[in-house]
């Protein structure tokens, strides 16, 4: 009897080590390919905070009662670094004559903008897509700018890449708002 329950045991052990594979999500950014540029006539500077919430490497989706992390969904890279990125990229394919920086280039030269961008609540939802609340301010010189909006898309597709996707299409509406306040 103890050789038959001693076996049960090590199944059982054995079944729960199990594991299944990670995957890796990333933002993709503009899907017009940004042109090389060797002079640019304003420099951007950014900078953007996330939710403490949401910034981290597992993916959180939001439901009525809270948030459920998914250990096996992750991000490939930090989220608020790809967020960043990704918004640079979006404005930059909107202002061919802007380049974005998170840090200060030596230009002295151009004239520098900085744009701070707060997302208040960033929540992805199975079937119902990204919701991403953001408040911004850009400033140049001494006029300032400022804004806060709430931006929604429908998932662009099933399962955790649909929500991946519509978070994409969220980033760019705030980059469609981000160059109103440009110079």
């Amino acid at each position: 009897m103890r050789a038959v329950c001693g076996l049960l045991c090590a199944l059982l052990a054995g079944g729960c080590a199990v594991s299944r594979p990670d995957h890796f999500h990333i933002l993709a950014g503009p899907s017009q390919a940004l042109e090389a540029r060797s002079a640019f006539v304003m420099q951007v500077n950014l900078r953007v905070s996330l939710p403490t919430v949401v910034d981290r490497s597992e993916m959180v989706l939001s439901h009525a009662g809270g948030v459920t992390v998914f250990e096996h969904e992750r991000w490939a890279a930090p989220l608020s670094e790809q967020f960043s990125n990704i918004l640079g990229q979006d404005i930059e394919a909107r202002r061919p004559s802007v380049i974005v920086t998170t840090r200060s280039i030596a230009q002295p030269d151009s004239p520098m903008t900085t744009i701070a961008v707060e997302v208040v609540e960033l929540s992805l939802r199975k079937n119902l897509g990204a919701t991403l609340e953001a408040r911004w301010r850009v400033q140049h010189g001494t006029e300032v700018a400022q804004g806060r909006e709430t931006f929604t898309a429908a998932p662009a597709g099933a399962g955790f890449d649909g929500l991946v996707q519509a978070l994409d299409v969220c980033i760019a509406s705030v980059a469609d708002r981000l160059v109103t306040g440009l110079p």
